[in-house]
This record gives C-alpha cells, structure tokens and sequence, in this order.
C-alpha cells in the first residue's frame, strides 16, 4: 500500500512510517516536507496512491484538494492540524469535505487507527494491537501470540465496541445501545461487564475509565512473550528458594 504524507515534522513523519510498518499491513510512504514537493511529484503517479496524509501551511485553502482531484486521485485525504488552528475554520474544513482530520499533538497509535478506518483496512471482525496480538470478534476470542482467551457474546460486543471508537470515549449509552441492544441496564451491571472484560484480557491494560464519560481504548505496553516470562519466573523462584535448602536439611537432620 503506497502512501503520500506531508509532514513538516521529519520525527514525527519517522515515527509514523515505523509505527504503521510494524503493524500487519506493509506501507510503502512516500514522506515530503513542503507542499512544493507534491506539486514535483509526477501526476502519473498522483492516482497509484491509496491515501494523501497532508500537513498544508492553510488547510483552509482547497487548491492542493482540487488539484489531487483533477489529477485523478479519489482516496481519501486525511488532514494533519496544528494546534495552533483557529477552531472557528473548522466549519470551514468541513465543508471541503476532506475525508478525516486529526490535530497535534496526537501519537502514531492514534493516527493508525484513522488510516485502518478510512482504508478500509480494518473489517469488523479482526482488530489487530500487533500481527501476534488480536481481537477476532468473529470467533469471539483474544489472540496472544498462542494463547487465546474465549470471550461471551456481550464480552466480544463491548471490546469491538471499544475498539471501533478506539481512542475515543464510549459512553454508558452507547454500550447500554450496541451491547445490550437497547436494554435498560444499571452502571452497575454495566461496571461489572466492563471488570469482566479486564480480567479476560490481563496482563493487558486496554481499557481505561474516563470518569463522568465512559471507557476508551488506551495505548499499552505488549508484554513479552509467555515463554520468556515462565524462564524469567523460574529463575525467580530458583533464587528464591536457593537461600533456603541448608535450613530444609538442617531440619531434616533434627528430626
């Protein structure tokens, strides 16, 4: 998949391309930093892109939209925003219809999850955290590397829940209309669904309590592979226990 991102920043357009690369799907990112580089770009080779990620000096201004569209390009253009951007030009924006829009600062994580979303990349039965580390809503299940974790049903709708707006707040409403389809429940059955779900899912931490609002996807650390975790354990335990065997055979000998 071939990407054009302009982006000033050259660390942050870096971080972007290793981030979006260590996922499942390969990226191949074309990254410029000035708006006279796209119009360097051959035109023959403006439609072979499946998505423009564009960081423009007036994003307001629709010339660099009109003439991606008039050079053949019909993927979507996601716009990167200073947080210096006047808010009240967001109407504006809007009615250019530019396909997504993200402000500064924002973490790679955050923007992958746009880029999947506007690409169709991400259907709604597979959520990837890692090629070793998935949701498969489908066969309701939590995939570790080769450990799998059975989910319920009202388990698997909230986590795809979660993970559809990921990054994002889930209010109590929204999880009482998808998961329990319109049922009226308490906070509390809902709190406990919701502890159900973070035990399922330990050792890791996805789920964060946004107080007053609801529950988000959060970024969080993979763990390391079981394997290397049971070799670390062990040799935990075997220095633990070293320290006592003099004292098991000395009592040994007393009895």
């Amino acid at each position: 998949m071939k990407v054009f991102l302009l982006e000033p920043d050259g660390e942050l357009a870096d971080s972007m391309d290793v981030y979006l690369n260590s996922l499942r799907l390969k990226m191949k990112i074309k990254k410029v930093k000035n708006e006279e580089a796209l119009f360097a770009e051959d035109i023959s080779l403006l439609p072979t892109y499946a998505l423009f990620i564009l960081n423009l000096k007036n994003p307001v201004d629709p010339t660099i939209m009109h003439y991606l569209r008039e050079h053949g390009v019909d993927v979507p253009i996601l716009l990167i925003i200073e947080p210096i951007f006047d808010t009240k030009d967001f109407k504006t924006l809007y009615y250019l219809s530019y396909d997504d829009m993200i402000v500064k600062p924002f973490t790679p994580q955050e923007i992958a999850f746009r880029i999947y979303k506007l690409c169709d990349i991400w259907n709604d039965d597979t959520f990837f955290v890692t090629k070793d580390v998935y949701f498969d809503f489908k066969h309701a299940k939590f995939v570790n590397r080769d450990e799998e974790v059975i989910l319920g049903r009202k388990e698997a709708l909230l986590l795809k829940l979660l993970f559809m707006k990921s990054h994002h707040v889930v209010s109590s409403h929204e999880i009482e209309y998808y998961v329990y389809q319109d049922e009226a429940v308490s906070e509390e059955r809902i709190r406990s669904l919701i502890r159900q779900l973070r035990a399922k899912l330990l050792p890791f931490h996805f789920i964060e309590t946004v107080k007053g609002e609801g529950y988000k996807i959060i970024d969080t650390k993979i763990e390391e592979p079981s394997s290397v975790k049971e070799v670390s354990r062990s040799a935990i335990m075997s220095g633990l226990c070293l320290p006592w065997l003099p004292l098991a055979d000395c009592s040994l000998f007393l009895l």
